[in-house]
C-alpha cells in the first residue's frame, strides 16, 4: 500500500526539531554549542520577510548579495537560529544573538532540512517529475487529468498553476524554493491528495530546490537552446537537467531520445542505476518504445515491450503526440495497466497558455495563445497550425529582455520557417532592456530566413514590426481573415508584461487583449457602416 493510502492518523505531520539535531543531520557545526540541544525549530525560511517565531533563517549567497545581510531582521521577527556558510558566519560574528549552524553549502542541505521539518511529505505522495526544455507543462497537465480519471487525488506544481486539494491558484515560479515546495507538499498531504505532478526546472535542479524529494517516476522531454543566460552553456544546462536522473532523486525514468541530450541522458541515468524507459518518434532510433502513425495526425500508436497503446493527443502537433506518449509511459511505470492508461489519457485537457484557443465566433480567425518562446517550440507549434489552416497563418515573433540574447535571431528564423503568411515582430517582456533593440535582434533572424527562402525559390511571408503587443494583436486579427489562424507566441498564461526594473509588471493577458481587440474592430466596422 502506498503511504498516501494510509489512514490520516498514521500520516506524519510537521515535525519541529532541536537545532542541534538538525545541525548533526546535515553535518554542520553549531556555534555556539548548546548542551541542551538548542532552540526548537518549526520551519526553515529563505526570505527574511517571511520569518516568524521558531523559524530557522537560511542565509546563502544570492545573485545580488548574501542573505546574511538580512539575518538580524529575521531574528527580530522571531527566528531562533541561522543556517549559513563560513562566509556568512564570519560576517555575523557572535553578535546575532541566536545559534548559527555553519555548513559548506546551505543550498545543498536546505531541501532535506525543510522536508524534515514538514514531516517528509513527499514520502506520502506518489511523486511524478517532468523536466526538459519544452513540453513540461503540457505533460504535467496530461498526467494530472489522467490520474483524476483513474480515481486518484493529484496535486500539481506547474508554471501556470498550483493545485492543492483540487483548488487552483496561480504559480509564481515553475518550481518553488525548497522551503516553499516542502510546505506545498505538506499542504497537499494534509488536504488528502495522494499524488503530486511537478514540473522540475533546470534552475530548481541547479539550486537544489527539489533535494529532499524522491520521485517515483521522472521524465525528460527534450533539450534545446534555452536559459543560457543562467547556465552559461549547453553542457551546464544538460548537467542541471541530469541531476534529476540520479538514485537520490528517482528510481525510474522515461527519457525521450529524439535528440542528443536525451540519448546521453538515457545512458547516464542507466550507468547511475536508474531504470530507464526510452521513447523515440523515429523507427530507426534505438529505444524501448516508439511512436507509430502518420505524422500530422493526433491519433497514434505507442509500440513497445507491453504491446501497442492506441492514443490521441488532446492538443495538435507532433510535440504533443510526444508529450502524450511520455505521460502514458509514466503511468505504465506506476503500474497502471495499458488499457486503463489509454482510457485515462483519452479525455479532453485544457492547458493554460498552451495551444489555448480564444473563441471569437463566426467570421473571425482561429486564435491560439501559446507560451512557446524557444525556437524549437515556436517551430513545432506553428507547423501544427499551418497544417490545419486553410487560409492565412499569422504568427508573432518576440523575445524577452534580460534573458539569453542568443536565441532571439533563431526565434525570428523559426517564425519564418513555420510557413506563416505574416510574421509580426513585437514585444514580449522587455524587462530592463530597450524593446526596440530586442525587436531588432529578432528582425535580423526573420530577414535572414526570408533571404534564404527567397534564394531557394520558396514563398516568403509578409514581415511587419509593431512596437506594442496590443497593436500587433489587433493587426493580426484583421490580417488573418475568417479562414485564417493567429498564433500569439511567448506569453501564454502570463497575466502581466514585465517592464522596467525587477518586479515592474503591467497587467497584460493575451486572451483578454484578443477579446478587447475584437470588440474594438467590431465597433469600428459598425461605425463605418453607419457613417453617411
Amino acid at each position: 500500500m502506498n503511504s498516501a493510502d494510509a489512514p490520516r492518523d498514521e500520516r506524519s505531520a510537521a515535525r519541529p526539531a532541536l537545532l542541534a539535531d538538525l545541525a548533526h543531520e546535515v553535518g554542520g557545526a553549531l556555534v555556539p554549542g548548546d548542551p541542551s540541544g538548542g532552540p526548537v525549530v518549526r520551519r526553515a525560511v529563505e526570505d527574511h520577510r517571511e520569518a516568524g517565531p521558531g523559524d530557522l533563517f537560511v542565509a546563502q549567497q544570492g545573485g545580488r548579495g548574501h542573505g546574511v545581510e538580512h539575518a538580524a531582521a529575521a531574528v527580530r521577527a522571531g527566528a531562533v537560529g541561522v543556517l549559513t556558510d563560513s562566509r556568512g558566519a564570519r560576517a555575523l560574528g557572535r553578535g546575532i544573538g541566536v545559534p548559527v549552524v555553519v555548513v559548506e553549502d546551505p543550498r545543498a542541505v536546505l531541501g532535506p532540512v525543510a522536508a524534515r521539518l514538514q514531516g517528509d511529505p513527499a514520502r506520502e505522495l506518489t511523486m511524478l517529475g517532468v523536466t526538459g526544455t519544452n513540453g513540461k507543462t503540457t505533460t504535467a497537465y496530461l498526467l494530472e487529468a489522467a490520474l483524476r480519471r483513474l480515481g486518484r487525488r493529484p496535486g500539481l506544481v506547474s508554471t501556470p498553476e498550483t493545485v492543492v486539494g483540487g483548488r487552483r491558484e496561480p504559480s509564481a515560479v515553475t518550481t518553488p524554493g525548497a522551503p516553499r515546495l516542502q510546505e506545498l507538499l505538506a499542504r497537499m498531504r494534509d488536504a488528502g491528495d495522494d499524488a503530486c505532478v511537478m514540473e522540475v526546472s533546470s534552475h530548481a535542479l541547479d539550486q537544489h530546490r527539489v533535494d529532499g524529494v524522491r520521485y517515483d517516476v521522472a521524465a525528460f522531454t527534450n533539450l534545446s537552446h534555452e536559459h543560457l543566460d543562467y547556465h552559461g552553456d549547453m553542457a551546464s544546462y544538460f548537467a542541471a537537467k541530469a541531476r534529476l536522473f540520479s538514485p537520490e532523486l528517482t528510481s525510474r525514468a522515461v527519457v525521450v531520445v529524439d535528440d542528443d541530450g536525451g540519448r546521453r541522458l538515457r545512458d547516464l541515468a542507466g550507468r547511475r542505476g536508474v531504470s530507464v524507459l526510452s521513447l523515440a518518434n523515429h523507427p530507426g532510433t534505438d529505444a524501448s518504445w516508439h511512436v507509430v502513425g502518420e505524422r500530422g495526425h493526433d491519433t497514434f500508436r505507442l509500440r513497445g515491450p507491453a504491446g501497442e497503446l492506441e492514443l490521441r493527443a488532446p492538443l495538435p502537433g507532433e510535440h504533443n503526440r510526444t508529450n502524450t506518449a511520455v505521460a502514458a509511459l509514466m503511468l505504465l511505470e506506476l503500474g497502471v495497466p495499458p488499457a486503463e492508461a489509454t482510457a485515462a489519457l483519452a479525455g479532453p485537457v485544457s492547458v493554460p497558455g498552451r495551444m489555448e484557443h480564444v473563441e471569437l465566433g463566426p467570421g473571425w480567425p482561429c486564435v491560439v495563445v501559446d507560451f512557446a518562446h524557444t525556437p524549437d517550440a515556436l517551430a513545432s507549434s506553428a507547423a501544427a497550425l499551418r497544417a490545419r489552416t486553410p487560409g492565412r497563418l499569422v504568427v508573432t515573433a518576440s523575445s524577452g529582455g534580460d534573458r539569453d540574447p542568443t536565441k532571439r535571431e533563431p526565434a525570428g528564423a523559426a517564425a519564418v520557417a513555420s510557413g506563416a503568411d505574416v510574421v509580426l515582430v513585437t514585444d514580449d517582456n522587455p524587462r530592463t532592456e530597450d524593446p526596440a533593440a530586442i525587436r531588432s535582434a529578432v528582425l535580423r533572424g526573420v530577414r535572414g530566413a526570408v533571404a534564404a527562402r527567397r534564394s531557394a525559390g520558396l514563398s516568403v511571408p509578409e514581415v511587419v514590426e509593431l512596437p506594442t503587443r496590443r497593436a500587433a494583436i489587433r493587426f493580426a486579427l484583421e490580417a488573418a481573415g475568417a479562414d485564417g489562424t493567429v498564433a500569439l507566441y511567448g506569453k501564454g498564461h502570463e497575466q502581466w508584461m514585465e517592464i522596467g526594473p525587477p518586479g515592474g509588471r503591467v497587467p497584460f493577458v493575451d486572451r483578454d487583449e484578443v477579446l478587447a481587440a475584437a470588440a474594438a474592430i467590431t465597433c469600428a466596422r459598425s461605425a463605418s457602416r453607419t457613417r453617411p
